[in-house]
């Protein structure tokens, strides 16, 4: 058996712009480190062996509450930083225009193979994180861990936990507050939680992909 919890970081000053982040590395927002600390409120007395995160601020300075109420390092793995966006990072989603909103359209309607300039497409990003994946679940059977991720990466990394066909991964959703909870054992189960209530079972779908 192994519970793995899947956090994405908490809001940053470019998600409140309505910004694309990819591999920039804006700062927390307010309500971003408040976030954090909620975080560590949900996962205070959960016996968590290792604190897994991308190299990225935002979601480092997430998972570092709980880590030192732990007594935990933050492990830094590259592997779990977000999908390259190339020539679309930081631009607003409201303000794509032009090349730019061709390149975004040809995009959408091929995220696993077709790549903006200078990006990763959906299935670099399952490539890339299905290693750590593997060795997470290898490294930590009887245990429980945190991963802090970012929106695409924790899609992947969600999706291979649950058996999904990358197709279906795509649509999960997870808001900046929402952490899930996959436990492995003889069937795998899943949990939510946001602001501290939990709810089996669910996982957050969206209709549409914006990201």
């Amino acid at each position: 058996m192994i519970k793995i919890y899947i956090a994405r970081h908490g809001e940053t000053t470019w998600n409140v712009e309505g910004r694309i982040q990819g591999r920039s590395d804006p700062e927390l927002s307010p309500r971003g480190y408040e976030q954090s600390q909620a975080l560590l409120r949900q996962l205070e007395d959960r016996p968590l062996v290792a604190i897994y995160s991308s190299t990225l601020r935002r979601a480092v300075l997430t998972a570092q509450p709980i880590a030192q109420h732990l007594g935990l390092r933050v492990q830094i793995r590259p592997e779990l930083d977000e999908i390259a966006f190339g020539v679309l990072e930081g631009v607003r989603l409201s303000e794509i225009e032009g090349d730019l909103k061709a390149e975004w359209e040809r995009f959408k309607q091929s995220r696993l193979t077709y790549h903006l300039p200078g990006a990763e497409n959906y299935t670099d990003v399952a490539r890339r994180v299905r290693p750590f994946m593997e060795k997470v679940l290898l490294d930590h059977e009887g245990e429980e861990t945190l991963i802090v991720g970012h929106r695409v990466t924790n899609r992947m990394l969600i999706g291979m936990l649950l058996g999904c066909p990358l197709e279906k991964s795509l649509k999960i959703e997870q808001p900046n507050d929402c952490v899930y909870l996959i436990e492995r054992h003889l069937e795998t189960k899943v949990a939510h939680y946001m602001d501290g209530a939990g709810g089996e079972g669910l996982i957050f779908e969206g209709h549409e992909v914006i990201l």
